[in-house]
């Protein structure tokens, strides 16, 4: 297929269109051959959809770059220029990690998600923030904080921020800030007293630095659960798992704004540290090098089977990788290009592929790699994934079309003409086998990533039921994992 449109928002509507037909005519496809018991027909529906979508993208690329050489439209370092000086007059397009850019434009350019915000912003109307805060809590003017102004100033000139600040603090001794949706001419800031009071000025700079980041780059723009709980109807899990891995990729282009106004690397590693082990005094002799290296090996970490990993997985990444992007950054042609008392030792593209690198720790396994155990792992994703679906008593197409994409072809036939014989309770028997075998081979990495995307998936439509809950529990248990990991899971993706 060739695309024709003269617009990008044409071409998206093409696109989705032709995606649509793709899906449309996989599952009439589906239908047939598993009616009729026809494997390899069920292995070529899912071959062909994956080829056509894969056709389609490669043209739908095309076509953008067609239209964005005919508009002459400015793109540096052949990466598009997508953030604006609205907020700000730094250069938000060299600042943004890769990652966090990528999904943004993925997002502009999914059909579906739009849709769903735009119900989303209909629904639930303009957030009055400052009406809000006013209510809740205390804002902090210059006579009460004026070390608090002082940072709020630093880091509107640091950020070349065109909106003022306005600072507020609520009781609570959890270490906590967040920047609440901006008017056109003001940014909210609230800080815990808890955090206002045991931080120094360095280190409360970068977490208001951060905080900041979240407004420059628009990541109000997707709040995730409203998405998914507006969209529970029309978005697949395939969503939720893209969105959630959005929202740990924002994180690193929100920690940069942060290091911008604190320009302390050492400042950095203290806050991290004390967010990570709650310790603010000088009990323990703080050193940056020690506290980096400690968290260097992560595999090591969470392959220990006495270590309890959960607390590694969230809506966040997790702090040791958040220090290692940070010191990577910190090291750079591009934070250079900032800071001119930096001399940067790494070139933008070595850096963004090692971050890369770091961030797929908490990326979904690259399932369709061929290896020993690949096809048994991945036929247990599968078989995890329908028994979760159909823990209501009825599976969809757009499970269908979920399971589709985490499996290989071959698997994903396998797997759907198999399970047409079998009972649930067949399935489960099947399961625990996997489960038993996989136990000795897989790491705890390995183990947490299948139930975390599992745990994603079942809440794709933004709730989950406790029948679900139950599958996940025992899949847990089957690979030796402690129940709250899925508590955990299900908890910061509900808190997002």
């Amino acid at each position: 297929m060739t695309y024709t449109s003269q617009t990008l928002s044409e071409l998206e509507k093409e696109h989705q269109n032709a995606l649509n037909t793709a899906q449309e005519k996989m599952l009439t496809d589906l239908n047939d051959a598993q009616a009729s018991g026809n494997l390899e027909k069920i292995q070529e529906a899912s071959i062909t959809f994956q080829n056509v979508t894969t056709e389609l993208a490669a043209e739908y690329t095309k076509r953008i770059e067609d239209i964005n050489a005919l508009n002459h439209k400015a793109i540096a370092d052949k990466e598009p220029q997508i953030y604006t000086n609205n907020r700000s007059n730094i250069d938000l397009n060299l600042l943004v990690y890769d990652g966090d850019r990528d999904y943004v434009i993925a997002f502009q350019q999914d059909e579906l998600i739009q849709k769903t915000l735009v119900k989303v912003n209909k629904n639930s109307g303009k957030f009055k923030s400052r009406k809000h805060l006013l209510k809740s809590s205390l804002r902090l003017t210059k006579a009460l904080a004026p070390m608090l102004h002082e940072i709020g100033d630093h880091c509107k000139k640091a950020l070349k921020l065109k909106a003022d600040i306005e600072f507020f603090v609520y009781q609570g001794d959890t270490f906590n800030a967040s920047c609440y949706p901006p008017d056109d001419n003001k940014l909210y800031i609230i800080l815990s007293s808890g955090i206002l009071e045991r931080f120094t000025k360095d280190e409360l700079t970068f977490v208001v630095g951060h905080e900041i980041g979240h407004v420059l780059f628009e990541h109000f723009d997707y709040p995730v659960r409203q998405i998914l709980s507006e969209g529970e109807n029309d978005l697949a899990p395939i969503h939720a798992m893209k969105l959630y891995a959005w929202n740990r990729n924002a994180e690193i282009s929100a920690d940069r704004a942060g290091l911008l106004c604190c320009q302390n690397f050492e400042a950095v590693g203290r806050t991290f540290f004390k967010l990570s082990s709650g310790v603010t005094t000088d009990s323990l002799d703080f050193q940056l090098n020690a506290y980096i290296e400690q968290f260097t090996d992560l595999e090591e970490v969470l392959n220990d089977s006495n270590h309890d990993p959960s607390d590694w997985y969230s809506s966040h990444p997790f702090s040791p990788l958040r220090i290692k992007a940070l010191e990577l950054f910190n090291k750079s042609e591009t934070y250079s290009a900032f800071n001119e008392t930096i001399t940067g030792e790494i070139t933008e593209e070595a850096m963004e592929v090692e971050i890369k690198r770091i961030m797929s720790l908490m990326e979904p396994e690259n399932l369709e790699e061929d290896g020993e155990h690949s096809e048994k792992i991945q036929r247990l994703m599968f078989l995890g994934g329908y028994l979760i679906s159909n823990a209501d008593g009825v599976v969809d197409d757009s499970e269908i079309q979920a399971l589709s994409s985490i499996v290989a072809p071959k698997v994903f036939a396998n797997c759907m003409m198999t399970i047409k014989g079998l009972t649930e309770q067949e399935m489960i028997s099947e399961v625990q086998e996997l489960t038993k075998e996989l136990d000795v081979v897989l790491s705890v990495m390995q183990k947490l990533n299948i139930l975390r995307d599992l745990s994603i998936i079942s809440y794709a439509d933004g709730e989950i039921d406790d029948s679900e809950v139950n599958v996940l529990y025992n899949l847990a248990r089957h690979l030796y994992i402690n129940t709250d990991f899925i508590d955990r899971v299900i908890s910061d993706a509900q808190g997002v």
